[in-house]
């Protein structure tokens, strides 16, 4: 099976998470990290489980067009905003360059769907997934690394709890 995501992933853990916005988003960044894995995948059978593979890119692409794009208004909408009045300006740089990040990401998450829309799986197809399973894997690797000291460090309590019900209020509208 081409996607082989674990099933606790599925469910349960973003209600488990979201009064702890931090950990939520470390563990959407476990969650996100399976959709690469899945596209990885995806694009080494492409020619030769064509109907799979296009399957489990229909699930990747569900996935990613919900709890992915929460995941970034998340950051964007409630995260950055709280954090960056208080960061030096190389950490204002840097918050400014993960920003940068989810705009490329989204370009090659678009020209990936494009792609897909038009049947197009060939050698184009696999290099978007390439381009884009390395980018998402960096940007990770800097949120998890950077980002998150950087929140426990300069967040309070009161603002982490403020971003948890702005987190529930997104998926609940």
């Amino acid at each position: 099976m081409i996607d082989m995501i674990r099933p606790e992933t599925l469910f349960g853990e973003q209600g488990d998470t979201l009064s702890r916005p931090l950990e939520h988003l470390k563990a959407c960044h476990r969650r996100i990290e399976e959709r690469l894995d899945t596209l990885e995948r995806i694009a080494a059978h492409i020619d030769s489980d064509r109907e799979e593979a296009v399957a489990a890119l229909g699930r990747v692409f569900a996935f990613l067009d919900s709890s992915g794009a929460l995941h970034t208004a998340d950051e964007e909408e409630s995260v950055f905003p709280r954090l960056t009045p208080r960061l030096e300006r190389a950490e204002m740089s840097f918050v400014a360059g993960l920003e940068h990040d989810h705009t490329t990401a989204h370009q090659l998450y678009t020209e990936l769907k494009k792609r897909a829309a038009e049947g197009d799986y060939g050698a184009r197809f696999r290099g978007v997934i390439e381009r884009l399973v390395a980018h998402y894997r960096k940007h990770i690797a800097k949120e998890d690394e950077v980002l998150d000291s950087l929140c426990r460090e300069k967040l309070t309590p009161p603002e982490l709890a403020e971003i948890s019900q702005e987190m529930v209020a997104r998926r609940h509208t």
